[in-house]
């Protein structure tokens, strides 16, 4: 090809490739893409929710404490007889027990490590049996089902949630 049709064709070209610019950066958008109301909501540092339910059949009323939507502690009244007992939990594994035992009159202590093993099983200065430390397990985990359940329809009911 002779130098000037070269040159012809290749000044377009180039002047083509001058003139044209990067794209610049897609502003943000003036309304957020996902609006607050529609995400999951922030749960309070600190939320408590009271219920009643009836695990075992000992029927019983409690305060459920959850922190960033994750159970922390709850805390039982039994009906029938006003005994108290109140849970620790981290995640869904039942950390320490302590107050009525559900097959006596005793008070007891319980505490679990983080793979569920018995560290602590006393009533007073006596052992707790494994068959009650079994029920008080059974019982914490029937009474956090039940609060975590519970306490996610609220959410649900106050149009928190999806």
């Amino acid at each position: 090809m002779p130098t000037t049709p070269r040159i012809l064709f290749i000044a377009p070209l180039l002047l083509a490739a001058a003139c044209s610019k990067e794209p610049s950066p897609a502003a943000p958008p003036s309304t957020p893409l996902v609006e607050r109301s529609a995400a999951d909501p922030a749960q309070d540092a600190t939320d408590e929710f009271r219920g009643s339910f009836a695990p075992g059949g000992i029927a019983a009323t409690y305060s459920a404490k959850f922190q960033e939507g994750k159970i922390q502690s709850l805390a039982e009244t039994r009906k029938a007889t006003s005994q108290t007992g109140s849970y620790e939990f981290l995640g869904a594994r039942l950390m320490k027990y302590s107050g009525a035992a559900l097959g006596s009159d005793d008070a007891i202590e319980l505490q679990f490590d983080e793979q569920g093993k018995v560290i602590t099983a006393r009533a007073g200065d006596k052992e707790v049996s494994a068959e009650e430390i079994t029920a008080i397990r059974d019982r914490a985990q029937s009474l956090r089902s039940h609060a975590v359940s519970r306490y996610a329809m609220k959410g649900h009911e106050h149009g928190q949630g999806l």
